[in-house]
């Protein structure tokens, strides 16, 4: 039973090195994403010189939820 656990804990292990080193590969300044950036502030322009979140929670749906 130890021997699975090390093996699965190992296998786990392995599965995290291997995401955070493609992670660390994705490249979020090329061209593509700059535009979709950009096309994002054109889009709000309300939203991304306030910097107010675009979601406002009406108290309705607190008083709802709680």
């Amino acid at each position: 039973m130890d021997l699975f656990l090390l093996g699965t804990v190992l296998f786990l292990l392995a599965n995290v090195a291997v995401a955070v080193t493609m992670l660390r590969r994705v490249n979020l300044n090329n061209d593509s994403v700059l535009a979709w950036e950009q096309a994002q502030v054109v889009a709000t322009p309300a939203v991304a010189a306030s910097q107010v979140p675009a979601t406002q929670y009406q108290p309705v749906y607190m008083a709802k939820a709680a």
